[in-house]
């Protein structure tokens, strides 16, 4: 057994009572040694809880300085009455279990023992409660997601305690392209052909909810896929609830994963099928329904749009025939042509509601494959007139990789 597996990988730290105490002891008098405390200090100051003064010393906060981050005060106090009541193991969280051998110098529990605990029976037994804690494997993985700014974005997934809970570890660049890192802990839960992961995040103010993913991973064990594919919903550095689509990808090791997150090159596989993968809800709360967005002017426009429509697509002198209908309520494109099926369709209006546009794949027998298409709204609908031909612009790919443009004469069919 490595010395580093527990402090680097374990959910918790199991301690016995003895080697908690003595680790307490010790932090507590390297705590008024170093600022010179010779009288009695309340609990509640000394720890850093309730209503003590943050502008005298507290282990909180030398623990903060330590950390880079937030510390419960409360936290190490707690454990202090839990080994006072007789409770034989005293188990330390991940967040805190190399913090407080830290605080004294020390690289991990391993180092604290051999040089802090005398008795040697009391040194194998922690070290047996350490070897027995070692059954279960952590994994390692990198998740890949297009994140804020509109630029790829990486993370660190550390599985602990088989499958039931991780530590996220989100990695940023700063101006100078420095890595910024945000921690996320949460638990794991595996329901039909899902695994959930539920993440919490540490601020001062305490845990608040962090993100949440949603991957497949069929009937078989999370351990045997080295990829997962799923999506993620959270909030962003700008306050916008945001969601898409998210990548992990296992790591043989803990020094592999923490490389490959830490280089901010992407494997264009990857960035092909993430960019622009990415919902955001705008912090927005509107007083009525037509002030939801900018498009809200439109939707009296937007409205009227299902029906079904002739398109003939003139190229190179020849006229090629296409008839479709946009759904009422749900403005999918179907097709109305015989051994043509749509795909990957989307419309919209643009320019202030003033030009209809619409994208799709014709799959099928059809000299287009793929093709954009621009209308102008108001010939698109002047005078209820359904007999008179609309001209618009498309461009597209035909069946011979071609890039094609031309004009497209468009005709409302009333249903």
């Amino acid at each position: 057994m490595e010395n580093t597996w527990e402090n680097d990988r374990k959910e918790t730290l199991p301690l016995t009572k003895y080697v908690f105490n003595t680790l307490l002891g010790k932090v507590i008098k390297h705590f008024k040694t170093s600022h010179k405390i010779n009288k009695s200090y309340k609990d509640s100051q000394l720890y850093g809880f309730g209503n003590y003064d943050q502008d005298k010393p507290s282990l909180k906060n030398d623990l903060e300085l330590i950390l880079k981050g937030y510390v419960n005060g409360k936290y190490l106090y707690n454990k202090h009455r839990e080994a006072s009541s007789g409770k034989p193991v005293i188990k330390i969280s991940r967040e805190y279990k190399s913090l407080f051998f830290n605080y004294l110098g020390y690289k991990d529990v391993f180092d604290f023992i051999s040089l802090e605990i005398k008795k040697n029976d009391e040194k194998e037994k922690q070290l047996q409660l350490l070897q027995g804690h070692s059954v279960n494997e952590d994994f390692y993985y990198v998740c890949y997601y297009y994140g804020e700014d509109k630029k790829m974005t990486k993370g660190q997934i550390i599985i602990y305690n088989n499958w039931k809970t991780f530590e996220l570890i989100f990695v940023y660049q700063d101006r100078k392209g420095i890595p910024i890192y945000y921690n996320l802990f949460g638990n794991i839960k595996q329901e039909n052909n899902f695994v959930h992961f539920d993440a919490k995040f540490f601020t001062k103010r305490g845990k608040i909810e962090g993100a949440n993913f949603i991957f497949y991973v069929g009937k078989s064990s999370f351990n045997e896929r080295p990829i997962l594919i799923g999506t993620y919903s959270s909030f962003d550095k700008y306050d916008h609830s945001v969601a898409g689509k998210m990548i992990i990808e296992r790591k043989d090791s803990k020094k592999n994963m923490e490389s490959e997150a830490n280089s901010f090159d992407f494997d264009p596989i990857l960035s092909q099928e993430l960019i622009k993968q990415r919902f955001i809800s705008q912090s927005h709360i509107p007083k009525q329904l037509s002030k939801l967005s900018s498009k809200s002017p439109y939707a009296s426009i937007f409205g009227k749009l299902p029906n079904s429509y002739e398109a003939i697509f003139n190229i190179l002198d020849e006229k090629h025939k296409f008839n479709f209908l946009i759904q009422k309520n749900h403005y999918n494109i179907i097709s109305e042509t015989e051994n043509i099926v749509v795909e990957n369709d989307r419309l919209s209006l643009e320019n202030k509601g003033q030009i209809l546009e619409f994208h799709c794949d014709l799959v099928g027998i059809f000299l287009i494959q793929k093709v954009s298409v621009y209308l102008k709204v108001y010939d698109l609908f002047r005078d209820n007139n359904t007999n008179t031909d609309i001209i618009g612009h498309f461009t597209g790919i035909d069946i011979n990789n071609t890039i094609v443009s031309g004009g497209v004469s468009v005709m409302p069919v009333t249903i």
